[in-house]
């Protein structure tokens, strides 16, 4: 098991989720990924881009039927960071349980009572 660390890089929901999609694969066309999640081109290759610098993500081209597509590749240290994420996730989540439990049924928090404040009127303006 891997040190949970909370990636702020990978944090990112639409980062966390090309990860997540990456994660049992070997590599995904980047058409495939933009689909997925109903993003365009730019704003995929804008997360790319933030993956690849930290090595989180490889993409390469590659031919296929005469024409030059886009692979993306989780790298071993994305892996590693996705795995700590997801346990510093876990770790959060499992923090909250207790709480949770604690909690009258319905799942919702008891309303509060709210102390009155009694207000003095100025007779000038009232």
């Amino acid at each position: 098991m891997n040190e949970a660390a909370f990636d702020e890089l990978i944090h990112a929901p639409l980062r966390l989720q090309i990860c997540a999609m990456l994660s049992p694969v070997q590599w995904l066309p980047f058409s495939d990924i933009r689909d997925r999640l109903e993003i365009s081109d730019s704003v995929l290759s804008k997360h790319l881009s933030a993956l690849a610098e930290a090595g989180y993500v490889e993409v390469s081209r590659v031919r296929a039927d005469s024409r030059s597509r886009r692979q993306v590749t989780l790298t071993k240290p994305g892996r590693t960071a996705l795995r700590g994420h997801l346990a510093a996730l876990q770790a959060i989540a499992a923090a909250a349980e207790p709480a949770m439990a604690e909690e009258p049924s319905g799942g919702r928090a008891p309303k509060r009572r709210q102390a009155r404040r009694e207000v003095a009127l100025d007779p000038r303006i009232a």
